[in-house]
């Protein structure tokens, strides 16, 4: 038998569409240079997070229903391969240092409730409603709490997805690095494979392959070990994400970088950000670091989702990533 559909990638898009053609019956493989989620989707942050709900957007309604539909697909994933994801849904906490700010959440209140439909709540709520977790002195202005917000373990979706994808019949494939997209084929560094409908899901090489905008940027994260708060929620404070795990990890992140001179190092920025999140959380300020992590996040010319059909291509579908909320999509 013939395959139906090649994806070339094992990191979260290539994984999820693989195993969302699998689920419809379709004959799948999936290519992958190296080992599933060794690009940016075998990071350790995690948040799943929505836009801000004020100026609507189609690409903000399109991430909304993506969150919104998180749960059932994760537990389907978990059902189907036997792994748990590390998928829960505790909220985000947002801390509010200015007046100004505490001004623009309680005008957003509206915008939550037309826009997010009942699904989830966005509350302004006093500096002190999260003592143990959120410094109070973090959040001079009180803070949003909104219930939206979701996590994952990153390593453990990935492996969750390929043991779905496995179970419902399809073939993972490592070790083939993709040089040349042909007409209904791939060319690999050590043989071809065709295929009628070829998804290019691997991330910051896509732009290698076929002629679409995007770059890297580069994140750095950190994993700390700390006694969490039951139930404790998300934090982002002016770019920071502080992502509660289980098992007592703390995920810290992350940078976004332009310029670097090696992908996989991590540096003074990540320190800064670790430094940032002992002092905003209590139960972090003597938390010890367990992993540094770099990677490289795949951006089009916008930092909006990259999906769809490729023009003047029959057949073949780009799907590098999302940026910053692709593990969410």
């Amino acid at each position: 038998m013939g395959v139906d559909v090649l994806v070339v990638g094992a990191g979260v898009f290539g994984l999820a569409s693989a195993w969302a053609c699998v689920e419809r019956g379709l004959k799948v493989v999936v290519a992958e240079a190296e080992i599933p989620g060794a690009g940016a989707s075998g990071g350790i942050l995690g948040a799943l997070s929505p836009h801000l709900p004020e100026r609507w957007t189609p690409a903000k309604q399109f991430q909304f229903d993506a969150l919104r539909a998180a749960p059932a697909f994760w537990e389907r994933v978990a059902a189907a391969g036997g792994c748990d994801p590390g998928f829960a849904r505790p909220g985000r906490m947002l801390p509010l240092g200015t007046l100004a700010a505490r001004d623009q959440a309680e005008g957003r209140v509206a915008g939550a409730a037309a826009h997010w439909g009942g699904t989830a709540d966005w509350t302004v709520l006093a500096r002190d409603h999260a003592p143990g977790w959120l410094a109070p002195e973090a959040a001079p202005f009180g803070m949003v709490f909104e219930t939206l917000s979701a996590r994952l373990a990153p390593r453990k979706a990935i492996a969750a997805l390929v043991a779905a994808f496995a179970a419902e019949g399809g073939t993972l494939r490592t070790g083939l690095r993709a040089v040349a997209l042909g007409d209904g084929a791939v060319r690999f560094e050590t043989e071809v494979i065709a295929a009628p409908t070829i998804v290019l899901a691997a991330g910051v090489r896509v732009p290698e392959l076929v002629e679409v905008p995007g770059r890297g940027v580069k994140g750095q994260a950190a994993l700390l070990e700390a006694r969490i708060p039951e139930g404790a929620p998300l934090i982002y404070a002016d770019g920071l994400y502080v992502v509660p795990q289980a098992g007592g990890l703390v995920a810290v992140g992350s940078t976004s970088e332009d310029r670097w001179n090696d992908p996989a190092a991590t540096d003074a920025a990540l320190v800064g950000l670790i430094a940032r999140a002992r002092g905003i959380c209590p139960a972090l300020a003597t938390a010890p670091v367990v992993e540094r992590w770099a990677g490289v996040r795949p951006r089009g010319s916008r930092p909006d989702p990259m999906f769809g059909p490729l023009a003047g291509r029959p057949g073949v579908v780009v799907a590098p990533g999302g940026f910053k909320i692709g593990v969410g999509l």
